[in-house]
């Protein structure tokens, strides 16, 4: 097999140097680099199905280049086999011995693996484990009434969700949030599940050779001590989440006057749960800063001015085009360019986007809205990251940490839903609102992403404390607690005991490496990041200039901000995520900071508020988990 003559080469020539010279290292690069062409070749094998799938999918019957695609499996198969064998061969190369950077770099994200580092009964079984957490979301598995013949079951997303988001009755959410626990953890089955998966990621731990098994998780991350970084960025947004935590208590209160809730107490799970997916929610139930200025409808104004979800598209593809990123010629949108199916993507579609060198492809939903119409620009930037990336060798064709590219897409879904942006598209008449509309907009956003980091967190770091052993087994559920109760003020809305396990839904969507809640953070955190360097460096945010603050800049058409972007692009991972970042935001760490001067007007507005109804921002959580 070639693999093994190209690695009996590298160790050999491994054997013969016990004193390191430029011949000895000429040696190790070029069976290193022998290695690492014949992955490449085996890599675009997988791109071409990937193409072949894209093709089919997009075509009625075969595919167009002949004979039937090959599955969704046969390219994780084969994607798992590659990498597995390649980490094994690269893991024995000298990487200090080697001169080339980029070549030491490759070696050194290849040769160690996450869940594919795995054999592959222990992969196979880690694929079932999350199959198995992801059916405790959609799964139709919960009856919320005891007597389940005269109705089906329901799936926790999407029915009871939007139930629990509708719902004006408390009962029926606690009674919700009750029931679905108890069917997903009937026979202990949610924890066993749990713990047999952080079993096999303490495996994959050792494979890489770290002791501590959450240095495998935080493996793209390359940082000592990762989670005591993100803890220092919830402290520091802290001081506001406690001040809306305040707010939303107090509304809570009025919207559910026979939950007795405490004025100065945490804030009970299903309510939190409820905030959160009301983000979006047209007729939210807690209220907002002035409930008489409400926010100016788009909806049909959207569809009046962009009509199809294909001029859509090409909107979010102008907004790159002007910050100087590549052009979509017309070729790109006939042949790459493909409409989802009405019935794909669920409730909540998202477009997609295909990497499959030299080319890419986009697979788009078809929904007209609001939400859609930002969340096509993020998509649109991972296409102009992939188009840039595909210049770069294999294994450093990527983004340089988990959260990078979306973070970067996360700027252009802030901008693109600026009353300066949507009064660009002439979707608005105004490129302001009015100071109340403002804050409302700002309210809205806030209960998306200010409740939603320290949720993020707080899964994260459950997840971490127990691989690393820092949560014994008896002490998961009252541990889970005492997170939510420390980061969040949240408390469940019943005495629960050692032997429940409460974890949140979207705490096993997170189980998966690719969309992790670490993942998800970073996206959040590092995107306002992003989104503050390239507002000031457009001219768009002027710190104290209250025409033109952090929340309505909109950099389009700024060749700067396109400048700080491209080149961050095209750097792949060919750097630490820490240098690469710094080349816009001049920082090296997870900071607050855009968080903080996103939503000061709101930070303002919520603490004079809170004074004036003599709230007392923090809570005083009473203790609703104990051991038995």
């Amino acid at each position: 097999m070639l693999w093994q003559r190209l690695l009996l080469l590298l160790l050999v020539a491994t054997a013969c140097g016990a004193t390191p010279s430029s011949n000895h290292s000429a040696r190790y690069e070029e069976s290193t680099l022998r290695i690492l062409d014949v992955a490449t070749e085996r890599m675009r094998g997988i791109w071409d199905m990937r193409r072949r799938i894209f093709l089919q999918l997009t075509s009625k019957g075969k595919s167009p280049l002949g004979g039937q695609a090959p599955s969704k499996q046969e390219v994780e198969t084969e994607t798992y086999k590659l990498v597995y064998e390649l980490a094994a061969n690269l893991s024995v190369v000298p990487v200090e011995q080697l001169r080339d950077p980029l070549l030491r770099r490759r070696v050194q994200r290849l040769a160690k693996l996450q869940l594919q580092g795995l054999r592959p009964a222990d992969y196979e079984q880690a694929k079932d484990l999350l199959r198995a957490m992801q059916n405790f979301i959609s799964g139709s598995l919960v009856c919320t009434h005891d007597d389940c013949s005269a109705r089906r079951p329901l799936a926790m997303y999407p029915q009871i969700y939007n139930q629990n988001m509708r719902s004006k009755s408390y009962d029926d959410l606690k009674l919700n949030w009750y029931s679905w626990r108890s069917a997903i953890n009937d026979k202990d089955t949610a924890k066993s599940t749990f713990i047999d998966y952080v079993r096999l990621l303490r495996i994959a731990a050792t494979y890489n050779g770290h002791v501590t098994p959450s240095r495998t998780w935080y493996l793209y991350y390359d940082t000592e001590n990762f989670q005591a970084e993100m803890e220092e960025v919830i402290w520091e947004i802290m001081p506001l989440y406690r001040e809306m935590h305040a707010y939303l208590r107090h509304s809570a209160m009025l919207a559910y006057p026979k939950a007795n809730f405490k004025d100065d107490g945490a804030i009970s799970a299903p309510v939190m749960d409820q905030m959160l997916s009301q983000a979006w929610y047209s007729h939210q139930i807690f209220r907002s800063p002035y409930p008489k200025d409400q926010l100016p409808s788009v909806h049909h104004r959207l569809e009046e001015v962009l009509v199809t979800p294909v001029k859509i598209n090409k909107k979010a593809t102008e907004f790159f085009e002007s910050l100087g990123l590549n052009h979509m010629s017309d070729g790109f949108y006939e042949r790459y360019s493909r409409r989802m199916n009405d019935d794909e993507g669920g409730p909540d579609c998202k477009s997609q986007v295909y990497y499959f060198p030299p080319d890419v492809a986009l697979r788009y939903c078809p929904k007209l809205d609001y939400k859609k119409m930002m969340q096509i620009h993020g998509t649109m930037a991972e296409l102009q990251y992939n188009i840039y990336k595909r210049e770069l060798p294999f294994g450093l064709d990527t983004e340089p940490c988990p959260g990078f590219g979306a973070a970067l897409g996360e700027t252009a879904v802030l901008a693109s839903g600026t009353p300066r942006h949507l009064h660009r598209l002439h979707i608005l008449l105004n490129d302001s609102l009015t100071e109340h509309q403002s804050l409302n907009r700002l309210f809205r956003m806030g209960v998306h992403t200010l409740l939603a980091v320290p949720q993020y967190f707080i899964n994260d770091k459950f997840l971490v404390d127990v691989m690393d052993g820092r949560i014994g087994v008896q002490d998961y559920n009252c541990a889970y607690w005492r997170l939510q109760d420390k980061y969040a003020g949240v408390q469940p809305p019943i005495w629960r005991s050692a032997k429940d396990f409460d974890l949140d839904y979207k705490f096993y969507r997170g189980m998966q490496p690719e969309r992790s809640n670490t993942r998800k953070f970073i996206t959040e955190i590092l995107g306002f990041q992003f989104y503050r360097a390239f507002c000031l460096a457009s001219g768009q945010y002027k710190p104290g200039d209250p025409s033109y603050p952090l929340h309505n800049c909109d950099f389009y058409d700024s060749k700067e901000a396109g400048a700080l972007l491209r080149e961050m692009m095209q750097l792949g991972a060919t750097r630490h995520w820490r240098d690469i970042m710094h080349i816009a935001t001049g920082e090296r760490k997870l900071s607050g900071r855009g968080v903080l001067e996103y939503f000061a007007p709101l930070f303002t507005w919520l603490k004079e508020r809170n004074m004036q109804l003599d709230i007392e921002p923090g809570w005083d959580a009473d203790e609703l988990c104990r051991k038995e």
